[in-house]
């Protein structure tokens, strides 16, 4: 998977975090997904175009909460239906505003869906890679897995 296919992921979660969450994150070092990480809600978004796919956003039930409190602006304690709505419409923003630096190729995304439960995997595309990219700050742990394959020509 290209380089400039992560690049605008990456960047548009710091952003993000900095600018509507008032958090600093910090990327880790990108990795190949080989086993599902410990996470306890995902926000999943699919892409299609000249590219298909789909982008992850996994946290652990703590980090989840932090980062939705830090989100609406108040603090949230219950791991509930709210915190679902908020995780899918922050992987919208974020995959939203990357997809603006997707430049030269054609790419439509798809509604946010959330899953819940401890452990879950999200299945990605056959024969495509998972990237993760994962990321720490105030809020907490949590990774970003972007699975891409290029229309064929």
């Amino acid at each position: 998977m290209k380089a400039e296919y992560i690049n605008p992921f990456l960047k548009s979660t710091i952003e993000t975090f900095a600018t509507m969450l008032k958090k600093k994150i910090v990327p880790g070092k990108v990795y190949l997904r080989l086993e599902p990480h410990n996470t306890d809600i995902s926000g999943v978004i699919g892409l299609s175009g000249d590219i298909r796919g789909a982008v992850v956003m996994a946290y652990p039930k703590e980090t989840a909460l932090k980062v939705v409190s830090a989100f609406i602006g108040e603090a949230v304690t219950e791991f509930d239906a709210s915190v679902s709505d908020a995780i899918g419409e922050l992987a919208n923003i974020i995959i939203g505003y990357a997809k603006k630096d997707l430049t030269g190729i054609s790419i439509s995304i798809s509604l946010p869906s959330v899953i819940r439960g401890a452990n879950h995997l999200v299945d990605m595309p056959k024969n495509a890679p998972v990237v993760c990219i994962p990321f720490s700050g105030e809020c907490g742990d949590f990774v970003i897995e972007v699975s891409i394959i290029e229309k064929d020509k």
